[in-house]
C-alpha cells in the first residue's frame, strides 16, 4: 500500500486547472510516479476512498466527466480543496443557478447579481 501524501507540494503556487492537469502535476510533484516519471495512477487510485482505478482512468482519459464526488475524493487524497479543479468550480457555479439545489428565490437572486456583472 502507498504511504500518505504530504500536503503543499506546489509550494504555494496556484494549483488550478483541469482535473487531469492538476492530478498529473500533483502526482509528479509528490513523486507518485512510475519508472518513466509519469504519474502512477494505479498507486494513486489506492489512496482515493470509494473509487477504483478504472473509474479514475475513465475520468482522466475523457471517457466520463469527473463527478463532483470523484473530484472531492481525489482532492481529499491529496489534501487539497476540490475547487482546485476547473470542472468542480464550473459545476458549483452552475449549481448556484439551479432552483433544485438552492431554491427558486436564491437562484433568482444569484441570476440578478450575475446579470449586473454582465452590463
Amino acid at each position: 500500500m502507498v504511504e500518505a501524501i504530504p500536503a503543499g507540494s506546489l509550494n504555494g503556487a496556484p494549483a488550478d486547472g483541469t482535473f487531469q492537469t492538476v492530478l498529473r502535476r500533483e502526482l509528479e510533484a509528490r513523486g507518485i510516479t512510475n519508472r518513466l516519471g509519469s504519474p502512477n495512477w494505479i498507486a494513486y487510485a489506492e489512496l482515493v476512498d470509494g473509487y477504483q482505478y478504472e473509474t479514475l482512468r475513465k475520468a482522466l482519459v475523457g471517457d466520463r466527466q469527473p463527478t463532483p464526488a470523484l473530484m472531492e475524493a481525489c482532492a481529499k487524497a491529496l489534501d487539497l480543496e476540490p475547487t482546485v479543479f476547473l470542472e468542480y468550480r464550473v459545476w458549483d457555479a452552475k449549481r448556484q443557478f439551479d432552483p433544485r439545489e438552492v431554491g427558486m428565490a436564491q437562484a433568482l437572486k444569484n441570476l440578478e447579481a450575475w446579470s449586473k456583472t454582465k452590463r
